[in-house]
């Protein structure tokens, strides 16, 4: 009965040893999206970047480099993605996502 009262007022505090175990499970579930597509970190960042709405410009200002090196990262994304325009790009980065995150 104790049990079923910790868990129906809220459940009882988990052990630290526990918790630990509970986060690398998670973690070992869920892969990056794009991690199979051999993207360079900057390249994660502009798709991201892409997936937020972000336009060329504005990525270029957040990451302080020139609109020119951003279409040339984006070259990179698309090639490496198999896709042929931004929209391609953000639909298999969201298709891929895992649903929890």
């Amino acid at each position: 009965m104790e049990g079923i009262r910790e868990l129906y007022y809220g459940g009882a505090p988990m052990s630290a040893s526990i918790a630990r175990k509970v986060i690398l499970s998670f973690q070992a579930q869920t892969p990056s999206p794009v991690q199979d597509y051999q993207l360079t970190a900057r390249e994660k960042e502009i798709l991201y970047s892409l997936v937020d709405g972000l336009s060329y410009k504005k990525i270029a200002e957040k990451y302080y480099i020139s609109i020119s090196t951003i279409r040339t990262h984006i070259c990179n994304i698309y090639d490496k993605l198999h896709v042929n325009s931004k929209s391609q790009a953000v639909a298999k980065v969201l298709q891929n996502k895992p649903a929890n995150s």
